[in-house]
């Protein structure tokens, strides 16, 4: 009988501990071909190093709990695998016999996923490695979302609501930036725009999938105030100038061997920008880490398919699958259905998700409707909140 071994990679989600429930049980339906689960301390860092959590000395009332367990239980890293840490890895297989690999992550995942996959099939190591996706800026490709993705939505479409409101408190003109996640996706950005269901939603939405001109900014900006007093604006952190470079950092600045950028940044420089032509106040928010570790309000699908995709992998596993990933396919758009598939990681790997043009609105400052139909199954029901009439008296 062989063990298996579960990795956590990249940054956390909201519900990559439900995709951890998700593999723990499923496994544990199986005893009879796995023995043993382990877990891998900070991630790839503890697979290569041999350091490995024995899942079979925990209590199993605990496992529920990852359900409503933010962040990553088990730990991660951000390593780049060389040669060296494959040779390692191998060891650490053989060490504690294991045959069935689950690795948890983003776009870095896949590529490393699939690099241990070649890596394994060429020594001739017979073991099965399976892709379970997440991410929240949704730039995963081939699946409809990502899991993490609907719930870093919800958080920022309730959020940003509230804030809108906030905005409305005081009879004085006020702008609202607010940055969001999202490298080289617009799916963050693009989701608050489901904050107007509420009744509260932005003015206008910048994604990285168009060119953000400063002067068109600083007229949208300013159309919307002369009209309301008010506006709030929604800047996704990746999004490029017209010479191509991130709002926040020159690539010239970097150098031929600098590592790469650190997203995030924005906020101080649309504060900077906004209070030069503008005299009222100005707020710039960077909402922050609470996009991918906030699990208070997570979305009930985003939960759901999180455990069924950690299910899914190691059901594959078990039919001998290997250099897949697990995936999620819509199968109808009136009533939300997914389905789940393997794809290649070789396809996966190829490419990235990006948020398509068609939803982008032709002045490149906002969503167009039609992407609600996308993302309204994803978030669930929104708050409701008061419609007074506010009726002046005479």
């Amino acid at each position: 009988m062989y063990n298996a071994l579960y990795i956590q990679s990249g940054g956390p989600t909201a519900v990559i501990n439900s995709s951890a429930y998700g593999v723990i049980t499923e496994c544990a339906k199986h005893s009879g071909s796995i023995g043993k689960l382990y877990a891998a301390e900070h991630g790839l860092a503890g697979a290569i190093n041999g350091r490995l959590f024995d899942l079979s000395l925990e209590k199993p009332a605990e496992f529920s709990l990852l359900q409503q367990t933010p962040a990553m239980v088990f730990g991660s890293c951000r390593h780049m695998i060389s040669d060296v840490d494959c040779h390692k890895f191998l060891g650490t297989l053989k060490r504690f016999n294991i045959r069935c690999i689950f690795m948890n992550g983003g776009n870095g995942s896949v590529r490393g996923c699939l690099q241990l996959y070649k890596f394994l099939s060429k020594v001739n190591y017979k073991c099965s490695i399976v892709e379970i996706p997440k991410t929240v800026d949704n730039d995963i490709s081939n699946i409809d979302h990502s899991p993490g993705f609907p719930s870093a939505a919800r958080h920022l479409v309730i959020s940003i609501s509230e804030l809108i409101q906030d905005m409305m408190v005081y009879d004085t003109d006020l702008i609202m930036a607010a940055e969001v996640m999202g490298r080289n996706s617009g799916y963050l950005a693009a989701s608050t725009s489901a904050a107007g269901l509420t009744g509260f939603g932005p003015d206008l939405i910048y994604v990285p999938e168009t060119v953000f001109n400063e002067e068109a900014f600083i007229n949208d900006i300013g159309r919307v105030v002369a009209q309301k007093g008010k506006c709030f604006a929604v800047v996704a952190e990746g999004v490029k100038n017209q010479s191509g470079s991130y709002l926040f950092e020159e690539p010239a600045a970097r150098g031929a061997n600098k590592p790469p950028l650190n997203m995030g940044g924005v906020t101080p420089y649309l504060n900077m920008l906004l209070k030069k032509r503008f005299p009222c106040k100005i707020r710039c928010i960077d909402m922050g880490l609470m996009q991918r570790c906030s699990a208070h309000n997570v979305s009930a699908v985003d939960q759901k398919e999180a455990v069924l995709l950690g299910a899914a992998a190691v059901k594959a596993s078990l039919e001998g699958a290997s250099g897949k990933m697990v995936s999620l396919r819509r199968t109808s758009e009136l009533s939300y259905q997914t389905e789940t598939v393997l794809i290649d990681l070789e396809k996966v790997a190829a490419s990235n998700n990006f948020l398509p043009t068609e939803y982008i609105n032709e002045t490149h400052n906002g969503i167009k409707p039609s992407f609600l139909n996308y993302i309204v199954p994803l978030i669930g029901d929104l708050p409701r909140y008061a419609s007074l009439k506010k009726t002046i008296a005479q």
